[in-house]
């Protein structure tokens, strides 16, 4: 709904219409779609993605939600057989470590929903709008323009549009609760690669990174918030944290951001996952930083860019990808050290060849200062 027509509070019949078009393009009769898609039953769950939010040349806001609706399961055993899978031994662990492991394992139990209907409440505009049914994958997104709120919610020098999931007459479900990010037309986008870059993970070492990601407190790295909070007073500067870490661990990087004093920003995850899909093959996780990172890039296209990542995997590759992509666009490329590779390396001299050197950085562990000055 991008083509400037104006939402209007959703009647029953107007609902049952966009479900039948939903289940028209997926080639599906309208009939079979109506009684195929349902709202959410009691023991299901929406988890909504920080995502972003647009302001539009006539002064309303077009937001793209990203929803997942799942089912937990209970069952006896599945963390000892998730930990076993891992080649962890929850017998060793400290009783703090199983606790976080049992929360952070939770949503990989959670079974998928296909064929649920959710609708989203704008706060600050009387409007309700219906979520497409959620696919095999319990995904369900929506690009929308709305109604400028009256009044948007503030969190330092960031602005968000509250919206909640909505599933019956008048019936708010305040638990599945979601934001976007507002993002005004000019400024600075920070694109933030998260593990090894501001969090700790070890991801090279895969036993460790287990560890840092189930059972060990979240780490942030030396000096990466304040740098970040630094860039944050610079007006118009936004944060897009971009990771390959499935949506299930989104409520404890969430956390973690909040909690080590990161700038708030949306938060671009990879799809829900399995246990054997938990961690991702170099090709997936290239195509999946690359399509965001080429969707940001289409979404504001007067916007600057700093992408920043570490030498763990790679980001380097990736990054010099995007510059040579979009010449002109990207203030600088900033790389946190975790290889023990200068800028003198064969990695980086073939990674960066024919790209202006004063444009990409190597973040060493005694560096001091932050390499990119963000424009306003």
């Amino acid at each position: 709904m991008s083509d400037g027509t104006r939402p209007l509070p959703l009647p029953a019949l107007r609902r049952r219409s966009l479900v039948a078009g939903a289940a028209l393009l997926a080639g599906l009769a309208p009939l079979q779609a109506l009684h195929a898609a349902k709202p959410l039953e009691p023991d299901e769950e929406a988890l909504f993605m920080t995502g972003t939010a647009r302001p539009t040349p006539d002064g309303r806001l077009e937001v793209d939600i990203h929803a997942w609706i799942f089912e937990r399961e209970h069952r006896w055993g599945l963390n000892t057989a998730f930990a076993r899978y891992l080649g962890l031994n929850l017998k060793k662990l400290s009783p703090a470590s199983r606790l976080r492991f049992n929360q952070r394992t939770a949503l990989f139990h959670a079974e998928s929903e296909e064929g649920k209907l959710i609708d989203v409440d704008f706060d600050g505009v009387p409007t309700r709008i219906a979520m497409p049914p959620s696919g095999k994958d319990g995904r369900s997104n929506l690009r929308v323009v709305i109604d400028a709120p009256r009044a948007a919610t503030s969190q330092g020098s960031q602005q968000w549009q509250q919206f909640h999931g909505v599933t019956g007459p008048g019936e708010l479900l305040h638990r599945f609760r979601g934001q976007a990010l507002i993002v005004p037309a000019q400024g600075t986008s920070i694109i933030s690669d998260i593990d090894d870059t501001i969090k700790r993970t070890q991801v090279r070492d895969r036993r460790e990174m287990l560890l840092n990601t189930f059972a060990r407190r979240f780490e942030a790295t030396p000096g990466m918030a304040a740098y970040y909070r630094t860039l944050a007073k610079t007006p118009g500067t936004r944060f897009h944290y971009l990771s390959s870490s499935p949506i299930q661990l989104y409520p404890a990087l969430s956390d973690f951001i909040r909690g080590a004093d990161f700038p708030a920003g949306s938060m671009h995850l990879r799809e829900s996952t399995t246990w054997r899909t938990l961690v991702p093959g170099d090709e997936d996780s290239r195509a999946h930083k690359l399509g965001v990172i080429q969707r940001l890039f289409t979404e504001f296209p007067q916007r600057r860019f700093v992408l920043v990542g570490d030498s763990g995997e790679a980001d380097p590759e990736i990054y010099a990808q995007v510059m040579r992509a979009h010449p002109g666009r990207i203030d600088g490329i900033v790389i946190r050290d975790v290889t023990g590779e200068d800028r003198r390396s064969d990695r980086y001299r073939a990674t960066f060849e024919g790209i202006d050197p004063v444009l990409w950085h190597i973040l060493m562990p005694d560096t001091t200062a932050w390499p990119v000055q963000a424009r306003n």
